[in-house]
């Protein structure tokens, strides 16, 4: 039973990190469009997501608060981006780079359709 006790101990400041993780969602009310680009040098396929202007502003309050830390972007429950944002971005576009045009495509499709309406921005 004591050999447990340093495991506890050491594993406490993980779970803690974890349970703090940064979550921007993108929600139907967000999303304005959104676009497959053409591959990439690096051989990614990008996708281009431009938001309402509620949505921009959201954003760019989310950034601006949580500069420097690290953030994903969430669309239905999936994780579509994950960067550390180190300045407030302003416009509401965000581009997030996938593996194939397939995956892609997908991305793109799922932000296109019915997005849900909540949850909608900042969640932690």
């Amino acid at each position: 039973m004591m050999k447990w006790i340093p495991v506890l101990l050491l594993s406490t400041p993980a779970i803690a990190v974890a349970e703090t993780e940064l979550e921007f969602h993108l929600c139907s009310p967000y999303v304005q469009k959104s676009a497959v680009g053409e591959q990439t040098d690096l051989g990614g396929w990008p996708v281009f997501v431009k938001l309402t202007e509620i949505g921009a502003a959201s954003f760019e309050t989310f950034t601006a608060a949580n500069s420097g830390r690290m953030s994903r972007i969430v669309v239905d429950g999936r994780e579509f981006l994950r960067a550390t944002m180190w300045a407030p971005i302003s416009g509401g576009s965000l581009k997030g780079t996938f593996s194939s045009q397939e995956v892609a495509t997908a991305w793109q499709r799922a932000l296109a359709d019915k997005l849900p309406a909540s949850p909608c921005g900042a969640r932690n």
